[in-house]
């Protein structure tokens, strides 16, 4: 699968919250997605999820223009966790996940579903009869994350997967993303640098609506062991609001 996108610009009105995106990348490789809140992450996400139509510009896969309207056959080769999960919580995990596997034409899917749970729920045994709705916040997050790669996608979109997981969890989803990274081509944000250290092979920075870097991890890092958030803060350097006066919240009292 290739991806590219064409001087991709989307605004609301007066305002454009992302500005002339051009990359092109294909299977195999991991993109992470970085910038400060608001630099127009989430809104490229839904961009290639087709929940959002661009201002300007285009999206092609495999060399043809995908529309205003992405084909089904698009759709199903996509798993996507964007903004947040909503799970069907009067279902069970395995329940839910053989929902998702009714979309996707999956007649044979129990191995699969099993497999996938048994793998991100570490207490699955004693927790798979039980309804969503009584599943912690990073317990429906990874439940959610089993449906999106539970058809084998070839495009994987995942904003913010590791919100609500704890270190265990996280370093177990690490640890499928990088298994599963051969077969397709994914884009993943993060606040926490350091799970995109370990997942991404190549780096989209957007800052104030427009890309700052597209390209490799290591070509970001000037091939040195330099730290990813260092790097990060050279590029961007965020404005310091030094004009406040706190001194009431550090005077003793």
């Amino acid at each position: 699968m290739e991806l590219t996108l064409q001087h991709l610009t989307k605004s609301f009105g007066p305002k454009t919250v992302l500005r002339d995106l051009s990359l092109t990348a294909q299977t195999g490789m991991c993109v992470g997605v970085l910038g400060r809140n608001g630099a127009g992450k989430s809104t490229l996400f839904n961009l290639l999820t087709n929940v959002l139509l661009p201002s300007s510009g285009q999206i092609l896969l495999d060399g043809q223009p995908l529309g205003e309207t992405f084909p089904v056959a698009v759709k199903r080769r996509m798993g996507a966790l964007v903004n947040q999960a909503y799970l069907v919580e009067q279902l069970t995990p395995e329940e839910y996940l053989r929902f998702v596997a009714r979309i996707y034409d999956l007649p044979d899917a129990q191995t699969r579903i099993e497999s996938l749970l048994a793998h991100l729920l570490e207490d699955y045994d004693a927790v798979r009869h039980k309804r969503l709705s009584s599943f912690s916040t990073g317990m429906k997050q990874k439940v959610a994350i089993a449906s999106c790669l539970l058809h084998r996608p070839e495009l994987l979109i995942l904003d913010e997967p590791f919100n609500g997981l704890d270190v265990f969890s996280a370093e177990s989803v690490l640890a499928l993303l990088n298994s599963y990274r051969p077969q397709a081509l994914t884009f993943v944000s993060s606040h926490n640098l350091a799970h995109i250290e370990k997942v991404a092979t190549h780096l989209l920075v957007i800052d104030e609506s427009e890309v700052k870097y597209w390209g490799a991890m290591q070509d970001f890092l000037n091939g040195q062991q330099a730290f990813l958030g260092d790097a990060l803060l050279q590029l961007i350097h965020p404005a310091a609001n030094t004009n406040q006066d706190l001194t009431w919240l550090t005077t003793q009292r």
